[in-house]
């Protein structure tokens, strides 16, 4: 069995908030991988492992990803890790025509969801405190709903919300749930 979490567990234990018990049947052999944002020589066969795997999930012909486009990927901060990931790979083949170039990964990045690598000015770095956290839970609700590839109901469950508060949710953030990419 393998269990990942972004919470220091041994924290939580001591806290009270998490059982001492199930700790010690999930800590068998603790192995700590640093954020995707931390690796980015990991994207480039990250992104060549999860296009291959979407061709052949769902019968499409190979997209080929240009330098640019890699590069592009390896200055996001990867909020979501390695599920932001999979599901920005899946939208760029999605958006793209016969190559994902840079603009497409530009275009289908959250928009203020993360800031850049490396620039230190991105957008999300800007703004106030409501405009930042807008912009940061409406990237969790988009990532979370690509994840579920668009099904609101186990979305809404994996976020902690009634089905009809995700959607009263995507209405306050600006979301059209009609304007999502889907899967073809």
């Amino acid at each position: 069995m393998l269990v990942a979490t972004h919470r220091n567990l041994e924290q939580l234990v001591s806290a009270g908030t998490f059982r001492r018990d199930l700790f010690h049947r999930i800590v068998v052999f603790p192995i700590e991988l640093p954020p995707l944002r931390s690796r980015t020589e990991d994207i480039p066969p990250l992104v060549e492992h999860f296009a291959q795997q979407l061709c052949a999930q769902n019968g499409w012909k190979p997209i080929p990803f240009s330098a640019d486009a890699v590069e592009a990927l390896q200055h996001y901060e990867w909020p979501g890790n390695i599920r932001e990931l999979r599901n920005v790979v899946e939208r760029l083949m999605l958006l793209a025509g016969a190559e994902v170039d840079s603009d497409t990964v530009r275009m289908a990045l959250p928009a203020g969801g993360a800031k850049a690598v490396g620039d230190g000015a991105g957008e999300a770095a800007k703004g106030t405190l409501a405009e930042r956290v807008e912009a940061f839970e409406k990237s969790v609700v988009l990532s979370e709903i690509q994840n579920q590839h668009r099904n609101i109901t186990r979305a809404a469950a994996a976020l902690g919300l009634e089905r009809s508060h995700l959607y009263k949710k995507c209405q306050q953030l600006g979301i059209d749930l009609r304007e999502l990419p889907t899967a073809s």
